[in-house]
């Protein structure tokens, strides 16, 4: 998990930030825009109170981590999965945890290590030698913006270093041996060779006609649940570089995008005014207003596609709060304000008589491919026991037939639709073996294996120390998780008012 993570580290940057501003509802409930307060709700752990402004520093301490490369840290204490709805949650509880239990066991970090630490992380190298200058760019870009201070990241690197030495002691008694270190490889790299027989749910909808008796019948046992979705308009401005802004490079271009996100916070200060109006703001400020056409939450107008969070923050606001915060937006913001909401209502037959339709079809289509498919699947494990190909069999039973190129879990098959099903089936299957049918989205599928390369022994030689020290780490990791969650089960946690 580890590697993968720091492979896809740029990209889950956009994930993380999207997931501490939107999923971290199970403590906290921040407000937005105009008359915005604390919620006042706290929580204590350890038998000690922590306020709401404690939670949120320590969420904005996981997307600091990231920036700065503590990817160690925010993979630990979200246990293995950042991305999810709950790794901000995760995260600020298990860093309590984290330091309360290193303060016990006596696992600390002295004030060389972090230093030496700091000085290590790739984001302030060139040439391979600590970067002053990309240091202090990042004390103005990153920490600043989100109210930290150098000694709060070097807080942030001190756990993470605890976080290694427990990681360390914990995996010490569980170490990879030679032995599982060669049955992981086979597994993450030998080649498979394997066939799909495939069923498309749409040729089984294209043979369904319902009448309008049944059509009717269906709206009117379920009258109820076709509604037309809530939907909202915004009025929005974007700030953004310049042309020339944009083609600036290293410390002018991150003088650039900080002068920009200091305009923006300006900007939503001016709209918090009393009296403010969001045009006059905007007229202030040289910005251009634009108005969205009605849109639900979950089909943002085209204007604010290039907006990631657009249409999840205007279903946010109210008519007390109508004003968003500065939303990221390429190279700049996004700030939008609540001009109109528009109730969700139940459909008439005819508004809902589309949808009715496409219900039928895809339910009696579903039941003829599941049917279809266990029929198939018989007739096509008896042709092969006649030893007959696998894709003359298969084409018999009525199935269309993929031979995707030899695959691994390490190099899974590329461009191929539902994939993932295809190589979970193929990974549990024996040489020769055919999968049962199992549907997946837009049908259904069966993966036969017809072998397995061996295994290039020279290439599992290869770099077998750092491969197994990786693979020690990794369950180290793991160990560590498992122990995390056990700890916390005893932190006596208990959600305040």
């Amino acid at each position: 998990m580890l590697h993968v993570f720091r492979k896809y580290q740029q990209p889950l940057m956009i994930v993380l930030t999207i997931v501490i501003i939107i999923a971290f509802g199970v403590f906290f409930t921040p407000g937005s825009g105009k008359g915005r307060q604390a919620a006042g709700r706290d929580f204590r752990i350890y038998n000690r109170s922590y306020s709401q402004d404690d939670l949120e520093r320590r969420a904005r301490g996981m997307r600091v981590a990231m920036y700065g490369g503590l990817g160690d840290l925010v993979i630990g204490l979200t246990l293995g999965n950042p991305y999810s709805e709950r790794a901000a949650d995760n995260y600020v509880i298990d860093s309590i945890v984290l330091e309360h239990e290193a303060a016990v066991l006596g696992i600390t970090a002295t004030d060389n290590e972090v230093v030496a630490a700091v000085e290590k992380l790739p984001g302030f190298q060139t040439a391979g030698t600590f970067d002053p200058a990309k240091y202090n760019a990042f004390i103005d870009n990153v920490l600043k913006p989100n109210g930290f201070t150098a000694d709060r990241f070097d807080a942030l690197v001190r756990n993470q270093l605890r976080l290694k030495k427990l990681v360390e002691l914990l995996g010490g008694t569980v170490e990879v041996t030679p032995a599982e270190y060669r049955a992981q490889y086979i597994q993450s790299y030998q080649k498979i060779h394997a066939s799909v027989a495939r069923l498309s749910l749409e040729d089984f909808k294209a043979a369904v006609t319902p009448t309008d008796e049944e059509i009717k019948k269906v709206y009117e046992g379920h009258e109820k649940s076709y509604t037309a979705p809530e939907k909202r308009v915004v009025s929005f401005v974007r700030l953004d570089l310049t042309d020339a802004e944009k083609a600036l490079k290293g410390k002018e271009l991150l003088d650039a995008r900080q002068n920009l996100a200091n305009r923006a916070n300006d900007f939503g200060q001016d709209l918090l005014k009393e009296g403010a109006v969001f045009a006059d703001v905007a007229k202030k400020y040289g910005l251009s207003v634009q108005t969205t056409p009605e849109f639900s939450e979950k089909a943002a107008p085209e204007a604010l596609q290039t907006v990631p969070q657009a249409a999840t923050a205007a279903f946010k606001l109210t008519e007390a709060e109508p004003l968003s915060d500065a939303l990221p937006a390429g190279n700049g913001y996004a700030i939008l304000h609540l001009d109109k909401v528009v109730p969700s209502r139940q459909l008439t037959f005819e508004e809902a008589k589309p949808q009715v339709i496409e219900q039928i079809k895809t339910e009696r289509a579903n039941s003829a491919l599941v049917a279809k498919g266990a029929e198939g699947r018989a007739k096509l494990e008896a042709s092969l026991k006649a030893g007959k190909p696998f894709d003359v069999a298969a084409k018999e039973a009525g199935f269309k037939v993929e031979t995707p190129d030899a695959f691994s879990p390490a190099e899974p098959p590329e461009k191929l639709t539902n994939a993932e099903e295809i190589l979970t089936k193929a990974v549990e299957l024996s040489d020769g073996a055919l999968s049962e049918f199992t549907p997946v989205a837009g049908g259904g599928l069966i993966v036969h294996v017809e072998k397995r390369d061996p295994v290039d022994e020279a290439e599992l030689k290869k770099n077998e120390a750092e491969r197994l020290a990786s693979a020690n780490e990794r369950k180290g990791m793991i160990v560590f998780m498992q122990w995390l969650e056990t700890r916390r089960k005893q932190a006596n946690i208990a959600a305040g008012a």
